[in-house]
């Protein structure tokens, strides 16, 4: 990305903040609380909420993921599961997100959030990605490679204590969700010019994304959001792998956001994320950037609820 477009970026970036500065206070969590209840439904509603959808998801669309070099069977955009969302306290109209996968069941190789902002900047569209799969992966779209990280924030650990996992799907994930429940993360938003003010995230209580394979290494696994008011900040995945006769717990927090992050599990700290105020980075950790459309495709601009 060049100076210019990145110190646009930027203004943009620090003149959202200043709109919104007060509403992370404002629907923030004491740090010793825990929530786990799912946000009031904050899908749009307006006139123009199927219009946007669509053009959000066909610019999902555009991309793909390269796994570990096999252009043969890229990772491609699970459209049929979409955390869909909005918060007009952070002039956000509108907001999707999801993952790409290589095929059903398998652990998804990127997460992605792709969200329109509304009047305050004027429909600008933001895209977000960060990497799942341990191995190589490269966001291409069409012809063009977009983003290869080359360094990680995220990585998979093991989970303790974890329980034997039951043969039954619906009483397994009551156990994965005891197990997210014993996580912790937390926000490090701030204005500009000011120290982070930290605050709890809200898990929303039903998985995400669910995937897993009763006869694969992977039999379950799940993947929880972390909001503040209704925008994902932050996720969680979590996993039971079997080999063998031998079951064990796995777990990766995931950001969704350019702020600082602390995750804690049974109350220690065990990952955390700097603040990272960049944008289109082809190789960053964590990658954001403003969505440019193809020529001749629609702009959310045109789009935008009415006042």
């Amino acid at each position: 990305m060049t100076d210019s477009v990145t110190t646009i970026m930027r203004t943009f970036f620090f003149a959202l903040v200043a709109c919104v500065a007060v509403a992370p206070q404002a629907l923030a969590q004491d740090a010793t609380s825990k929530q786990t209840t799912d946000p009031d439904d904050s899908t749009p509603k307006d006139e123009y909420s199927k219009a946007r959808r669509e053009l959000m998801v066909q610019a999902m669309e555009k991309y793909s993921v390269i796994v570990d070099g096999n252009v043969d069977k890229p990772a491609i955009l699970e459209s049929s599961t979409l955390l869909r969302y909005s918060n007009p306290l952070g002039d956000v109209a509108d907001g999707l997100l999801s993952v790409y996968s290589t095929g059903p069941g398998e652990r998804p190789a990127v997460l992605a959030n792709m969200y329109v902002h509304g009047a305050v900047l004027n429909g600008l569209a933001m895209q977000a990605f960060a990497d799942i799969h341990p191995g190589k992966v490269e966001l291409v779209r069409g012809e063009r490679s977009v983003w290869s990280p080359g360094t990680r924030y995220s990585k998979f650990a093991t989970l303790p204590d974890g329980p034997d996992p039951s043969d039954n799907p619906a009483l397994r994930l009551s156990q994965i969700k005891n197990m997210a429940a014993r996580f912790e993360i937390i926000d490090g938003f701030r204005e500009p010019n000011s120290e982070p003010s930290p605050h709890v995230l809200r898990m929303m209580s039903r998985p995400t994304y669910r995937y897993g394979k009763p006869d694969g290494e992977i039999i379950d696994g799940a993947l929880f959001t972390y909001v503040v008011a209704t925008d994902p900040e932050a996720c969680l995945l979590i996993e039971i792998h079997r080999k063998g006769d031998v079951t064990s717990w796995e777990y990766m927090v995931l950001p969704m956001t350019i702020y600082s992050l602390e995750a804690k599990l049974d109350g220690n700290t065990v990952w955390t994320k700097p603040e990272a105020i960049v944008f289109g980075d082809p190789v960053a950790p964590f990658y954001t950037s403003s969505y440019r459309g193809d020529p001749g495709e629609a702009t959310f601009r045109a789009l935008l609820p009415k006042e």
